[in-house]
């Protein structure tokens, strides 16, 4: 069942009633090695049968493929952890949605699950499935100790990015105790603008220059260093607020951090790097239905949610283990039109099956090579 509602999802078909193609596709079905495709209602049945703690046996499944297919990071001397939450507003009466932050849609009941990346591969690593009124932050501690058990003990340089939904002066205290080295935007309250307009800065070129200093907020023990990033002409007016407030011309960015030995524009550059974390995101809304609710029930909509981001994982690993698409990444629409959604005609000789496809077919030579690769990478158990 599960294998069946992976296909769907990786063929974006967003809601139970869209399978019914899969149902009906025999070729498809030989080719998944699948007897049939169960039918709406076996589905809807299957996923209400579904409480959270056996969606986790889905993560479980996700992270030792990951870890298989990064042959256990071995090798890897650091990782960049990148933290962000999504907002999924919910339509109807799904199990504990409820009324919380909402900027798309004010005072409508949603979901607010929170992820965990790894910055150098865009592997998803971790993620929970909370109701709208948790606050970006909430149970961050604890998530983060989650995260940090799947990561082997050899690799001990730990970095982490996230935006100002994470500042928190505990949270802070938490990461400088587990010696991760982290660049957090802070929020910018009216004091700390203050402190900005007599900052010397200086120019790092494309109107952009920095500056620094060493800050010490409410209930803070010591004081921390803080990166400060102006630009010219309000060029970055599309980034989210608070992160950026335009003050005097200029626009600005704190980054508080404790990564000493960098200075401050490989701070402010590092930190972007944090930006594809919110296109991986996207890729699952996408490309893999993410914002979809696909039940009313709580635990259905966890396994779902979990059986997605198995999907954007695979994927993943299939652009770049098989397509070579390492620094840039292809969406799914792009992989799906190449790979998934073509024409071929299933025909048998001698008790085999031969997938013929067209001769003149713009991509066969790629699919092929695809092909080749992906036998070569039997290595899922």
């Amino acid at each position: 069942m599960l294998v069946s509602l992976l296909y769907a999802v990786i063929l974006d078909l967003k809601r139970q009633s869209d399978t019914l193609m899969l149902r009906l596709d025999t070729v498809f079905q030989k080719i998944a090695g699948l007897d049939d495709y169960p039918v709406q209602s076996t589905i809807s049945r299957f996923l209400k049968s579904f409480r959270v703690e056996t969606a986790k046996g889905i993560a479980y499944v996700n992270h030792k493929i990951l870890r298989e297919a990064r042959k256990n990071f071995e090798g890897w001397t650091k990782i960049t952890l990148d933290l962000d939450s999504h907002v999924r507003t919910a339509y109807g009466h799904q199990q504990r949605a409820s009324v919380g932050y909402n900027p798309k849609k004010p005072g409508r009941r949603s979901f607010h699950p929170l992820f965990c990346f790894i910055g150098e591969t865009r592997d998803y690593l971790h993620g929970i499935f909370r109701t709208g009124k948790a606050h970006t932050s909430r149970g961050v501690k604890r998530f983060v100790d989650e995260c940090l058990k799947m990561i082997p003990d050899e690799i001990k340089e730990i970095y982490l990015r996230a935006d100002s939904g994470f500042y928190d002066g505990d949270f802070l205290n938490y990461l400088e105790m587990k010696i991760i080295l982290y660049a957090i935007v802070m929020k910018l309250y009216p004091w700390i603008q203050i402190e900005l307009l007599g900052l010397s800065y200086r120019d790092i070129g494309g109107g952009v220059s920095v500056g620094e200093m060493m800050y010490t907020g409410i209930g803070w023990k010591e004081s921390r260093r803080m990166v400060v990033v102006r630009e010219e002409d309000r060029t970055q007016r599309d980034k989210k607020q608070p992160t950026l407030f335009e003050l005097m011309g200029y626009s600005y960015q704190v980054i508080v951090t404790n990564i000493e030995w960098m200075p401050a524009e490989e701070v402010w550059r590092f930190y972007n790097g944090r930006a594809n974390v919110e296109n991986m995101i996207k890729e699952g809304i996408l490309s893999y239905s993410l914002d979809v609710n696909i039940s009313h029930f709580y635990g259905a909509n966890v396994a779902h949610f979990q059986l997605v981001m198995l999907a954007y994982n695979l994927m993943n690993i299939f652009k770049e283990l098989v397509l070579g698409q390492k620094d840039k990444k292809r969406m799914g629409k792009w992989i799906r039109q190449r790979f998934v959604l073509i024409a071929g005609k299933l025909a048998s000789s001698g008790r085999k099956f031969i997938l013929k496809l067209q001769e003149d077919w713009a991509y066969r030579k790629e699919y092929n090579e695809a092909e080749e690769k992906l036998e070569r990478l039997a290595w899922i158990t």
